[in-house]
C-alpha cells in the first residue's frame, strides 16, 4: 500500500500515475497531511509513499526514508545516486513538486508586476537561494504569463490522471 499526504495532493496523484504506468497494484492509504504519512512510511505502516523532494530530503539524509527514485525529469543534486523513475524503467511519470506566489485575480497589475520583481529579486540572492536548496528545493523564476501557462498546463495534466486513473472525491 501506498501512504499519500490526503486525497488529491501531489503524492497521491503521483503514485496514480506510477500505478497507470507501471501496471504496479497498490491500495491508498490517504494522511491528513505529509508528516503523519511519513511518520507511518518511515514506520513501516505503508510501504511506499512520494513525497517532495522537499519534504522528504532530511529523512532520506538521516536514513529513516530510503530514496529509490525521483519523478521529476532529472536526477537531484542533493541525491545524485538516486535515479529517476524513468532511468529506473518506469517512462511516463513525469512529476515536479512547485510553489508559486499567487494574489487576488483583481489585483492591479502595477502590483503583480512589483511583487513578481521583489520575489525574483529575493530568489537572486545567493544565500537566499542556498538555503533553499538545501532544503531539497531547487529555485526557479518567472514570469506572471509564465505562471499562468504553468497552471493551465497543470490543470490540463492532473485532469488528464483523475479521468484516466478514475479518481472521484470522497
Amino acid at each position: 500500500n501506498y501512504a499519500s499526504a490526503g486525497n488529491g495532493t501531489a503524492p497521491h496523484f503521483t503514485a496514480e500515475i506510477f500505478k497507470l504506468e507501471s501496471g504496479a497494484q497498490m491500495a491508498h492509504v490517504p494522511y491528513r497531511g505529509a508528516a503523519p504519512a511519513m511518520n507511518d512510511t518511515m514506520a513501516g505502516q505503508t510501504q511506499v509513499m512520494f513525497p517532495s523532494l522537499f519534504s522528504a530530503y532530511t529523512h532520506v539524509r538521516n536514513g529513516k526514508l530510503r530514496a529509490l527514485a525521483l519523478a521529476g525529469p532529472k536526477r537531484s543534486s542533493l541525491l545524485p545516486d538516486v535515479p529517476t523513475l524513468e532511468e529506473a524503467g518506469v517512462k511516463g511519470v513525469e512529476v515536479t513538486q512547485w510553489y508559486a506566489m499567487f494574489a487576488p485575480g483583481k489585483t492591479p497589475r502595477p502590483v503583480v508586476d512589483q511583487l513578481n520583481k521583489a520575489l525574483n529579486t529575493a530568489l537572486a540572492d545567493k544565500d537566499v537561494v542556498r538555503r533553499i536548496e538545501e532544503q531539497g528545493a531547487v529555485v526557479d523564476t518567472s514570469t506572471p504569463e509564465q505562471l499562468g501557462l504553468t497552471v493551465r498546463q497543470e490543470i490540463a495534466k492532473w485532469k488528464g490522471v483523475v479521468q484516466k486513473a478514475q479518481l472521484t472525491p470522497d
